[in-house]
Order: C-alpha cells, then structure tokens, then sequence
C-alpha cells in the first residue's frame, strides 16, 4: 500500500501537533474541573477532572495517530503533502546576513509592501472619518 517512510516528515509532524494540542487541552479540562484549594491534597490529583483529563489526553492523541497512520485519505494528503514540500526551492539563506541572499531580497519587497500598504490604508482611514465626520456624503449625496 505505502512504501516504507513514505510522508514519514509530516505525519509525524501531524502527531505532534496532536501531542500538543492534547497536552494543552487536557490540562485546560483539569485546571477546569479541579476543585478550588484542592491543590496540594493527594486525592485532588487523582480526581475525575484528572481521569478526566487523562482520558482527553490519550483520545486527542489516539485520533491524530489515527488521523496521520490509520486514515486512508488524510495520509494520502499527508504524504502528497510532504512530496509537494519537497519539490519547493526554498531561497538561499547563507551566509546569514548578507544582503545579497534570495532571502533578505525576498524580506526587503515583504517590508517595502507591507509599509506601503499600511500608509495606504490609514489614508483611506483618515479620508472617510474627515467625509463621515464633516457630512460631507450626506452634502455629495442629496446635493
């Protein structure tokens, strides 16, 4: 069915996402359900929002397995993923700083842009509060 290592890079970069999100949302449920000043007493650990808690845990994990090693379509996905990844030119980013890199040439146009854009907006911003302060659409409007 699948070669051996095939998409191997982003499943498990799929499960560890998983791990992550499981790790985060069980102990969000357990912060939750944990009774208050409860904290430092033995039985408060091994509680139902702990079992709880553990149980959310080896369930987000179990289905991101299942997800990224069981499922037929998202590891299709996965792996035709991690192929198209490959055949990506990533640009030259050594030696680190100098100017001349695709990567810093690339960063310039990003910054150059995103300035730009932003003088841009608020000069549509400051134009539309002077219109809307001044009533100047209602006097263009019904002139």
């Amino acid at each position: 069915m699948y070669k051996a290592g095939q998409g191997m890079p982003s499943r498990i970069g799929a499960v560890v996402v998983g791990l992550i999100i499981a790790v985060y949302a069980s102990m969000s449920w357990y912060a939750w359900l944990r009774p208050v000043g409860a904290a430092t007493r033995f039985d408060a650990y091994f509680s139902v929002g702990f079992i709880g808690a553990f149980v959310l845990l080896i369930g987000v994990l179990g289905l991101f397995y299942w997800l990224a090693f069981r499922s037929r379509g998202s590891a299709d996905y996965l792996i035709d993923m991690d192929d198209e990844l490959r055949k990506v030119v990533w640009p030259s980013v050594m030696p680190l700083f100098d100017a001349k890199t695709e990567a810093w040439g690339s960063t310039y146009v990003v910054i150059v842009c995103a300035i730009f854009f932003t003088i841009f907006i608020w000069l549509v911003d400051v134009f539309l509060q002077l219109t809307i302060s001044y009533g100047l659409f209602q006097k263009l409007l019904f002139a």
